[in-house]
């Protein structure tokens, strides 16, 4: 088994020193320079595993990637960093992923808009209603998902035409956002 693979299998804890942090996104960073996708895909995959703001950074510089595979993988590497940390400010994070949001691969149309929910940002949900009316169902469904973990009052108008929509999980997830949206500011 590769150094590679046993960094992905083992969630990086809170409890790695700050020093093997740094050393593991360091080599992992260098990693995402390979000139194999596979390499790069798997190097950001580990990266999405350790909850600190420099490997969210490192990521970030690298979402530009030219292959598809690795693209999708840093995208969700993105995601599951921000769930590991508390909702922290990026200014780059958004407008780096919204690019991403009519990507032709409906893969990565679909981890962006999961991805924009994870962030929490109301700065995302613009582009999260814009993803109601994408062509691919799971990406629709997916941002009504986002729109709910978002939890803003901008996006009910949208979800409520989104009852209608031909595909049932799209309608499902819509009628879930609203209730979690109602929810939130009943409690506030």
């Amino acid at each position: 088994m590769s150094n590679l693979e046993t960094i992905n299998k083992n969630t990086l804890s809170s409890s790695l020193s700050l020093e093997h942090t740094q050393t593991i996104i360091n080599a992992l960073s260098i990693q995402l320079e390979d000139k194999n996708p596979d390499i790069r895909a798997k190097s950001a995959e580990a990266l999405g595993k350790v909850s600190s703001e420099l490997a969210l950074q490192v990521l970030i510089a690298h979402i530009h990637n030219q292959n598809a595979g690795v693209r999708l993988n840093i995208i969700q590497a993105l995601g599951n960093i921000m769930e590991g940390l508390d909702k922290i400010e990026n200014d780059s994070l958004v407008p780096n992923l919204v690019n991403y949001i009519n990507d032709s691969n409906p893969y990565i149309r679909t981890a962006t808009v999961e991805t924009l929910g994870k962030i929490g940002s109301e700065e995302a949900v613009n582009y999260l209603i814009q993803s109601l009316q994408d062509h691919e169902a799971t990406v629709r469904a997916t941002a009504a998902k986002s729109l709910g973990q978002i939890g803003s009052q901008l996006a009910i108008n949208s979800l409520i035409q989104a009852f209608h929509d031909q595909d049932e999980m799209v309608r499902i997830y819509a009628i879930e956002a609203v209730g979690k949206i109602v929810d939130h500011y009943s409690k506030s």
